[in-house]
Parts: structure tokens; C-alpha cells; sequence
């Protein structure tokens, strides 16, 4: 015989949170996978809720925090648009424009590459003046942690002064060259987190501790790996979700 109880419903049940998350996974996988690019129509609410078989009150939901971390315009009345990504018209040539979030992803393993080897260079020179810019970052990033704040140009700052500690300024100038990208992705990682358990974020902290760490303390190839392994993890917590674990 089934158990139909109340207890046994309620242990199948799924979750409010589970049903949004399961919505904005589905629409961001529109935009990532390339079916929708800037400026396209998304489907209707209604649409939306048959093809992730939730509710539009729950489709609502995840839309509204894809706007939070502006990947889409909603537009009442009108309907919800992918927005365009900030600086596609003036990211430098030699990079190509970043025209969707699937160039995005592109971004982070490009990052992995040069920024590894940056911070790998950072920890053999570990000159004073950009270590110090760095933790003077990195204290920053901890103020925006303990006071929920979203910390997206210290963020940035931490990463541009890894670059400029390599001692080699070509570093820094391919970071700057491509920086209205970077600061759409950070952005948009640090919007999308707020919506993640606390311990991910400290999760985040830890890994830009580590970084720094080990530039300190004079092991490149730990530097490497950790600046790498942070890029990485940024990339999966912004397209698997705030539930999907590392």
C-alpha cells in the first residue's frame, strides 16, 4: 500500500526556493546556451512556467533576481528581454566583443590562464607596494562580506593589484584592456550570491585569502593553483546556481 500521509507528502515535497532556482536555471541556460542573445524576446510567463513546469508566481521570482544581476529587462506589460553586455562595443579588438553570457564563461578561462601565471610571477617579486594594495583589497572584500554589501570594485581592485605585483605590466594592461567585461562578470557573480547560503560566500573570501597566501609566502605554483581554482569555482557558482555544490 502507498503511504499517502502528511508526513510522506511532505517528504517528496519540493521546496519554494528549490522551484525558483530550478526556473532561473532553466532561463539562464536559454541565454548561456546561445538560443537567446542580446536583446531577444524571452518566452511568455506563461511559456516559461509550462516548459519548467512551476508556477509564473515562481517564474516571476527567478526573473526578477535575473534582473537584480542585469542578464535580463523586465519589461511589465511588454515582457522580459536579455540586456545587452556592458562594454561589447568597447572591449578592444584583439579580444572580440563579449556579446553573451556564454563569452562570459569564455572570459573566466581566459582570466584562469593569465591570471594564474600572474600570481605565480606575484609570488616569486612579492613586491611590498601591490601586496599592500591587495590586502588593502582584501580587507575591503571582508568589510563588504560582514556588512552584506556587494564589494564588486574592491572585487576588481584585488585582482588588478595581483596583476600589477607580477611586475610584468603587460598583465595589467590585458586585465584593463577587457575591464568592462570583467566588471559585468563580477558583477553579475557577486549580484547572483547574494541569493546563495552565507557559507558560499565565505567560500569566495577564503579563496581570495588563499590567493594571497600563498603569494606571501613565496610558492608560485600554489599561487597559480589558487588563483586558477578561485576563477574556476567563480564560473560554476554563476552558471550552476546558488544550490549546486562545488
Amino acid at each position: 500500500m502507498n503511504d499517502t500521509s502528511p508526513r510522506s507528502r511532505k517528504a517528496g515535497a519540493i521546496s519554494p526556493v528549490s522551484r525558483v532556482e530550478h526556473a532561473y536555471r532553466g532561463i539562464l541556460a536559454l541565454i548561456t546556451d546561445g538560443a537567446l542573445t542580446s536583446g531577444d524576446r524571452l518566452p511568455s510567463e506563461a511559456e516559461m512556467a509550462s516548459r519548467f513546469a512551476v508556477s509564473r508566481p515562481v517564474v516571476r521570482q527567478a526573473l526578477t533576481r535575473l534582473e537584480q544581476a542585469r542578464v535580463v529587462e523586465v519589461r511589465w506589460g511588454a515582457g522580459s528581454y536579455v540586456r545587452d553586455v556592458p562594454g561589447a562595443a568597447a572591449s578592444e579588438p584583439n579580444f572580440g566583443p563579449v556579446r553573451s553570457l556564454d563569452e562570459v564563461r569564455l572570459t573566466f578561462e581566459f582570466r584562469a590562464a593569465v591570471e594564474g601565471d600572474a600570481a605565480a610571477l606575484a609570488a616569486e617579486r612579492r613586491p611590498p607596494e601591490h601586496l599592500a594594495a591587495a590586502r588593502r583589497a582584501l580587507a575591503k572584500l571582508e568589510h563588504a562580506l560582514a556588512t552584506g554589501s556587494l564589494g564588486e570594485s574592491a572585487d576588481l581592485e584585488f585582482h588588478f593589484a595581483i596583476a600589477a605585483a607580477s611586475c610584468n605590466p603587460f598583465f595589467e594592461r590585458m586585465l584593463r584592456s577587457i575591464q568592462r567585461p570583467l566588471e559585468f562578470a563580477i558583477n553579475l557573480t557577486r549580484t547572483l550570491s547574494q541569493t546563495h547560503p552565507p557559507e558560499r560566500r565565505h567560500d569566495v573570501q577564503n579563496e581570495h585569502v588563499a590567493v594571497l597566501k600563498a603569494i606571501e609566502t613565496g610558492d608560485p605554483e600554489a599561487a597559480r593553483a589558487a588563483m586558477r581554482l578561485h576563477l574556476a569555482n567563480s564560473c560554476k557558482r554563476l552558471f550552476q546556481g546558488p544550490a549546486q555544490q562545488d
